[in-house]
């Protein structure tokens, strides 16, 4: 027997229902795109104020115009996404390398008294110690190249990480290790299977500035002494005296910074989806 047709004002109903909830995802990310969007805007509105005001002369403060061209200019020779590419890999490498060695030996210190002890006094001392000032011991130890490079974003980005998950870890409820333990699982199924999990919302917010440190450790490296990426070009085109040049380094790591930290956040959302501090 044939099923009958739904009836029109039913019919009517759910396309109105679906039609207002397409309208409402589209202008949920319309709003997240605006919010995304607002910070830049507002720079380059500040800055456009401030470089036509007349307090600073063209050749300190070039406009955005004249930046803009710099930048459309480099990216068509190419030199531009090179020294980008160049620069990102780096950080990136620096930032894996931090997570590879912070986030275990953290788990360890916040979970075993014995690691605790022995890395403490280690972490103590070096965690202080302002990077740049051995950075000339590292160009000594792993060369010119990038190796010195990804060193030195590595050294400013593993103390976060280590850290917050020290200190995430130790915070873990004693009653879920307890329970996992009675349960039979070894110690070292309960740092992958409860401690971790359990820490994981402190170790992402010590990824967070761990990221964050990793680009300015590769930055400044390249800026001090380096052949190539962006922080190799902001210095050369300070010496040369190209300030437009310079400021299209500026904004391009700015914008690196930028994209990376906001991709950061929406993997740290999907990872912490279980949470309160998931998407909301």
């Amino acid at each position: 027997m044939a099923a009958r047709p739904a009836p029109a004002p039913v019919t009517e109903a759910v396309t109105e229902a679906v039609d207002v909830r397409r309208r409402r995802g589209v202008a949920g990310v319309a709003a997240k795109a605006a919010v995304y969007a607002y910070p830049v805007v507002l720079v380059v509105v500040a800055w456009e104020v401030v470089a036509g005001s007349g307090l600073f002369t063209p050749f300190t403060l070039p406009s955005p115009e004249r930046v803009w061209d710099r930048a459309r200019t480099a990216w068509e020779e190419g030199t531009l996404l090179e020294a980008s590419r160049i620069t990102l890999g780096r950080v990136l490498a620096s930032f894996g390398l931090a997570l590879a060695a912070g986030v275990p030996l953290g788990l360890l210190m916040g979970r075993v008294r014995t690691v605790r002890l022995m890395f403490r006094p280690v972490v103590s001392f070096l965690f202080p110690t302002p990077k740049v000032a051995v950075y000339p011991a590292l160009v000594i130890l792993f060369g010119l190249g990038t190796a010195s490079k990804v060193a030195m974003g590595f050294a400013e980005a593993v103390f976060p990480v280590l850290l917050a998950t020290t200190a995430a870890s130790s915070r873990v409820e004693p009653s879920m290790v307890w329970s996992a333990r009675g349960l039979g699982t070894s110690r070292a199924g309960v740092l992958v299977r409860v401690v971790l999990p359990a820490a994981l919302p402190g170790i992402l917010t010590g990824a967070r500035i761990g990221l964050v440190g990793a680009i300015s450790g590769v930055f400044v490296a390249e800026l001090i002494v380096a052949a190539d990426g962006l922080g190799h070009d902001m210095a050369v085109a300070y010496r040369t005296l190209a300030t437009a040049d310079m400021y299209v380094a500026v904004v391009m790591i700015c914008a690196i910074g930028f994209v990376l930290d906001r991709l950061f956040l929406l993997a740290r959302a999907r990872l912490l989806a279980w949470t309160e501090e998931g998407p909301r």
